[in-house]
C-alpha cells in the first residue's frame, strides 16, 4: 500500500422503518440516510469525480406500506469510530420511525449489502374484514401443505426482456400460518434473481385454492433480511462482523 493510499473501515448498520415512514420509498430512505449523516458529521467516504456521493449501500429495497426490523445499509467510512458510538449518532439525528437496531464492523472482502441479500423473512395478515373465505372455512395449514405439495409452483415475474415464468417452489424456504397471530409467516427467496414478493406470494396461494384477495387488504412486517454463510446456510445478515 502507498504511503498515499486512503484508508477506509465498512460498516453495517441494521435499521428499522414504521408508522408512517413505511410509506416513503426507497429512493427518499437513500435520501433521507445522506441528510442524517451529514448532520451528524460521520467521516463517510465519498467517490471521486465531478459528482462525488456517499458511498453507501442498502440491501433489498422494501415495498412501500411495508414495515420492517430487518433493513440493511452498508457505509464506508474514512476514519474508525465504535459500532455503538455510530449508532448512537444515527439515532440521535434520526427519527423514531427509523432508528438503527445494531451496527457491526465489517470484515475485509465481505460482500456489500445489495449483493448478499439471499432471502427476507415475513409477517403477512389480512386487514380487519378483508379475509379470503377460504381462510375462514378451512385449516389454514393443511391449505399451505396441500400448495406446496405442487410439483412446481410457478410465477410470471416482469423483467426487462419482458414476462417469464420462474419455478419458485425450491425458492419458499418456510411458509406457515400462526393461528395466535392471526397471520402468515414466510421466509423466501429475495436475491436479484428471484425476490419474492410476499403479495405475490399469497396470490398464488389463493389462486391455487380458487380463491383471490381484495385490493390492499394485507399488511406486511418484514423481520429480517438473509444472507448465506460459507456453508450455504442462511443467517441473519446483522449477525455479520464484529461489535467493535
Amino acid at each position: 500500500m502507498s504511503d498515499n493510499a486512503q484508508i477506509s473501515y465498512d460498516y453495517r448498520v441494521r435499521f428499522s422503518k414504521h408508522g408512517a415512514i413505511r410509506y416513503i420509498g426507497h429512493l427518499d430512505v437513500m435520501r433521507y440516510f445522506q441528510k442524517v449523516l451529514r448532520r451528524a458529521e460521520v467521516d463517510i467516504a465519498y467517490t471521486k469525480g465531478y459528482s462525488p456521493h456517499q458511498i453507501t449501500t442498502f440491501a433489498q429495497p422494501l415495498g412501500v406500506g411495508v414495515e420492517s426490523d430487518g433493513e440493511y445499509m452498508d457505509l464506508k467510512l474514512n476514519s474508525y469510530i465504535s459500532c455503538s458510538e455510530l449508532k448512537q449518532l444515527i439515532n440521535e439525528y434520526s427519527v423514531p420511525e427509523i432508528q438503527a437496531i445494531s451496527v457491526k464492523k465489517l470484515p475485509e472482502k465481505s460482500g456489500n449489502a445489495m449483493a448478499s441479500v439471499a432471502a427476507a423473512e415475513y409477517y403477512i395478515g389480512f386487514k380487519e374484514g378483508r379475509t379470503p373465505s377460504c381462510l375462514l372455512e378451512n385449516d389454514i395449514n393443511s391449505l399451505i401443505q396441500k400448495f406446496l405439495e405442487q410439483e412446481s409452483i410457478i410465477l410470471v415475474k416482469e423483467g426487462k426482456a419482458g414476462l417469464r415464468e420462474v419455478d419458485i417452489k425450491e425458492r419458499i424456504f418456510e411458509f406457515s400460518y400462526d393461528k395466535s397471530e392471526e397471520c402468515f409467516h414466510a421466509v423466501v427467496d429475495a436475491s436479484s434473481g428471484y425476490n419474492i414478493k410476499p403479495q405475490a406470494l399469497i396470490e398464488l396461494f389463493l389462486n391455487y385454492h380458487n380463491d383471490k384477495m381484495a385490493e390492499n387488504s394485507l399488511m406486511i412486517y418484514r423481520a429480517d433480511t438473509y444472507t448465506r454463510d460459507d456453508e450455504g446456510k442462511l443467517v441473519s445478515m446483522g449477525d455479520i462482523g464484529l461489535d467493535e
